[in-house]
Formats: C-alpha cells, structure tokens, sequence
C-alpha cells in the first residue's frame, strides 16, 4: 500500500467507523509503521476486543500483503462481558469489511472467542501465527482479563513488534492500570513501555526498547516540531523503562 492509499485507508476508518480512539493515534501508528519497515519487522496484526473495527482496521491498513490481521472478541456472545466494557458486532464489523477494505478480505479473520480461553501454549495455534508485530489489547477490563490478555500479547510479540494497551491510567478503568502493574510485577519476561499516548500504553520487546524510542522521538521531531519544546512532550519513568508521554 503507497502512502497516499493508506491516508485515504486512514481517513475511510476515522470518518465511517464508530469507535473511541484517540484523534492522533493514526499518526502514531504511520510513525510506527514507518520504523518498522526500516528495521524489517514483519509479523500478524491481532486486536483482543475489537468493538466494530475502528482501530483493528486502522492497524490493519498498514498490513503487508503477507501478513495475516487476526480480530479476536466476544462479539455477540455479550454475557461474557462480565465489565461491560465495549459491546462488539460481528454483523457490523463485516460490514465494515466488505465496505471500506475488500482488498484485505483474503488477510482478515474474525475469531468470535473469550480472550480467557487461550493460553500462551494455545494462542499460537489458534491463530495460525508464527509471530505478531501489532497486538492491541482492548478486551475485558478487569485486573484478571489485562493480565490474561498481555500474557498472550508477550508471547505473539516479534523483536521489534508493538503491544497497544487500552485505557492505560484511564479514569473509568483504574482495573486496567493495576492489571498492568501486577502483570508487570509477576509475569513480564520481555516487554518494556516506551510511549503514553492518548489514553493507550505502547511496548515494545525489552532489548529494542532503547533503540525504538530513540527512533520515535526522532521521527515526533521531524513531524511535531512546534510541539516538541512546549510541556505537551516529556520523559517520564514506569518502573525502570523511559517511556515518552504526551499530554
């Protein structure tokens, strides 16, 4: 896909598709796009809860013809939504599929399932993935689903891939935070935080941490100069990881 074919993909997603994601996140997601290719990450493209598609499609736009883009979600089995947190439809996002990006029907699969009934020795049998490079989690919201969902994230995740946590210190879901924390405290091996951006947390795998934030903040220079010298950018730390947070 040419750079103009995914802004016209990008803008498709924004304007037809309801959702709640962040109003720049698509930027963000060119930038790491952009520094992916360079490096040559390859690898899936997988979202736990996926609503209606509006952000599962705005990672997918950024799909190699190769690469495989996994929706996983409860959709309409709605008693399992024991928090209530978003309300997928798969009638919906079809329709969104067959609408807005046809060409991606042969890369798409929707897997109507409870995140909760995979494990990290299942998951990659049943997705068919040898590896992922982007993994949003945005499914269940209590401390128990976050911990359950990043477990699989980290064991999909390629050197290099990038992991989007959903309402990260988010106000109406304090759940997700410490689902994090304690995640982090008891079953990381290999992720570390590199970014704070409109209400998601971005990781990447621990040993490419301090090359991809050196990569981004270099690239939030090139593009967001005017931003970068006020107090909208900083450095800030979770436990030992420099992430950049933007406010």
């Amino acid at each position: 896909m040419t750079a103009t074919q995914l802004e016209t993909a990008l803008k498709d997603v924004w304007i037809n598709i309801q959702g709640w994601v962040g109003s720049r996140v698509p930027h963000v997601l060119k930038l790491i796009r952009e520094i992916q290719l360079e490096d040559n990450v390859v690898g899936d493209i997988v979202e736990i809860g996926v609503h209606h598609g509006k952000l599962f499609f705005l990672m997918a736009s950024t799909a190699r013809p190769n690469e495989k883009c996994i929706a996983i979600d409860l959709f309409d089995d709605q008693e399992k939504n024991l928090d209530h947190s978003g309300k997928g439809s798969l009638s919906m996002f079809n329709q969104h599929l067959d609408s807005y990006f046809s060409h991606l029907k042969r890369q798409v699969t929707a897997i109507s399932a409870d995140s909760m009934s995979f494990t990290p020795a299942t998951i990659r049998q049943r997705l068919k993935s040898s590896g992922v490079r982007l993994f949003s989690v945005d499914g269940g919201h209590t401390v128990k689903h976050v911990i359950n969902d990043m477990a699989l994230a980290q064991e999909m995740i390629v050197p290099g891939g990038v992991i989007l946590l959903d309402d990260f210190l988010g106000p109406h879901w304090p759940s997700v935070s410490e689902g994090f924390f304690e995640y982090m405290r008891v079953a990381n091996r290999r992720l570390a935080p590199f970014l704070i951006f409109q209400n998601k947390l971005f990781l990447t795998t621990y040993s490419e941490h301090p090359q991809l934030l050196a990569k981004f903040r270099k690239l939030i220079d090139r593009d967001l100069m005017h931003e970068v010298h006020t107090n909208k950018w900083r450095y800030a730390q979770i436990g030992e990881h420099t992430v950049l947070c933007f406010a």
